[in-house]
């Protein structure tokens, strides 16, 4: 019987332990509220950030055709840029559609984004630019002939001086709705 309750404690503390080393390396895990959701403080500095006015700016990667990610994704986002019109925030954030496969029509682009809302703006990066983008911002993103594998993160950026700070990277989708919405109204 003693050796029942040794082991039974010991598995009790594992698991204690393992679930305090979960909730101090993912603290999203651990608080729901901001779940889905990391912060992440850079500078940054893109080509199509240049002629960018709106004081804050939602970007989302993609590529042209995607329908198993970038297609739910952009739905869900372009659902809560309605949402944003609706409020009454100072500052509505642009949205920005950034192509992953570079070279592509800017034109094409635009159609794509647009077919989700459009007031989407839209960037279709040299292979240069995208290289940079995904550098600075870490992405998860694998080239797979025309295609790419990719992430629905989505990234809200405040301006800051003449350039833009990312602030937050939005990591799932169907994306936290209230919380991008608190962000962007604390944000103001």
């Amino acid at each position: 019987m003693k050796q029942r309750v040794k082991t039974f404690f010991g598995i009790f503390l594992i698991l204690a332990a393992f679930g305090i080393i979960l909730s101090l390396a993912f603290p999203a895990l651990s608080d729901p509220k901001h779940a889905g959701r990391s912060e992440d403080r850079r500078s940054v500095d893109f080509p199509f950030l240049k002629g960018e006015t709106s004081e804050l700016v939602l970007v989302y990667f993609g590529y042209v055709g995607c329908t198993r990610v970038c297609t739910p994704a952009l739905n869900d986002l372009a659902d809560i840029y309605e949402v944003i019109q609706t409020k009454e925030f100072k500052h509505i954030p642009s949205v920005w559609f950034v192509n992953m496969t570079p070279e592509m029509d800017p034109s094409s682009v635009q159609s794509w984004a647009a077919h989700f809302d459009k007031r989407f703006k839209s960037y279709a990066p040299t292979e240069r630019e995208l290289s940079d983008m995904v550098h600075t911002l870490n992405l998860v993103y694998t080239k797979m002939g025309i295609e790419a594998e990719h992430m629905p993160y989505t990234y809200l950026l405040r301006k800051k001086g003449v350039n833009y700070e990312l602030v937050y990277i939005y990591t799932s989708s169907p994306y936290n709705r209230s919380l991008i919405l608190e962000d962007i109204g604390v944000l103001q």
